[in-house]
């Protein structure tokens, strides 16, 4: 009962999500805000993810790669209200109180996973959690050093702006208005959504390239803070309890860190 309950609420956490962001989208160069945004939270989401494929841990058999599948069902299950969410936003732009609306649903599904995950720690198992939560923050960081060349490339200059957003992990309420107050509205609106698309092609990618390449570290670390969240049941869906709860550590500690290292980053 639990896992169905939680389910829901991270089905209903991204229709939510992403409605909300086809509301803040304004047609005011919505081309290159578009295209900007898109080609950036790809490229973060899939160097992050293969930058994880060279890290392994415990739980993975010595001689043979664990290899996590992820039903086409699945897939479909987390894309398809993203996609209703953010068609329905952009087209009615119904103006609702998201930030209320996320965080009561988020204390929901925090009460839920709390259950689910809590029977099954012991000693054993918080010692690989905390080589997860670490394997996992620092390809969070290296992945958006990385991936920061190319928005540098792609337009998003200068390059202390490019990392700011690339360094956001997921974070679109901060890392929005935090790069508006520096670098004006437009890039603000992009800083937005990079790391909104960024949380949202969780859901979407992740199957996929689990299916291909299987990374947990690497998929736990495109969440980035979000994965203490909105994206923590997807991660007990996808991977099981034992990496839930090395994704919500990680997601604790990288919520922590981005709030000082944005505001650094920006003013140099």
């Amino acid at each position: 009962m639990p896992s169905i309950v939680s389910d829901s609420i991270v089905l209903i956490l991204i229709f939510t999500i992403a409605f909300w962001g086809g509301v803040q989208l304004s047609s005011q160069a919505i081309e290159k805000i578009l295209y900007i945004s898109i080609v950036s939270s790809i490229a973060i989401v899939i160097i992050t993810y293969f930058l994880g494929s060279f890290i392994t841990t415990e739980k993975r058999n010595k001689d043979k790669q664990q290899v996590i599948r992820v039903s086409l069902k699945t897939q479909i299950k987390y894309i398809a209200p993203l996609i209703v969410g953010f068609i329905s936003g952009f087209l009615l732009k119904i103006s609702l109180p998201f930030n209320a609306l996320i965080d009561y649903e988020l204390y929901v599904l925090a009460f839920i996973i709390g259950i689910a995950v809590g029977k099954d720690l012991n000693k054993k198992i918080l010692r690989r959690i905390s080589n997860i939560a670490i394997s996992s923050i620092l390809i969070v960081i290296v992945g958006g050093i990385i991936s920061s060349i190319i928005l540098f490339i792609i337009g998003i200059r200068p390059y202390n702006l490019a990392l700011s957003i690339s360094l956001g992990s997921g974070w679109y309420s901060y890392t929005g208005p935090i790069v508006a107050k520096y670098y004006g509205p437009i890039y603000g609106v992009i800083g937005f959504l990079v790391n909104f698309l960024r949380e949202q092609l969780t859901f979407s990618l992740l199957p996929f390239l689990l299916r291909t390449r299987s990374s947990p570290i690497g998929a736990i670390a495109v969440g980035g803070a979000t994965s203490m969240d909105v994206t923590l049941g997807f991660y007990i869906d996808v991977l099981g309890n034992e990496y839930g709860v090395g994704a919500l550590i990680s997601g604790v500690i990288i919520t922590l860190i981005v709030p000082v290292i944005l505001p650094i980053i920006l003013i140099l």
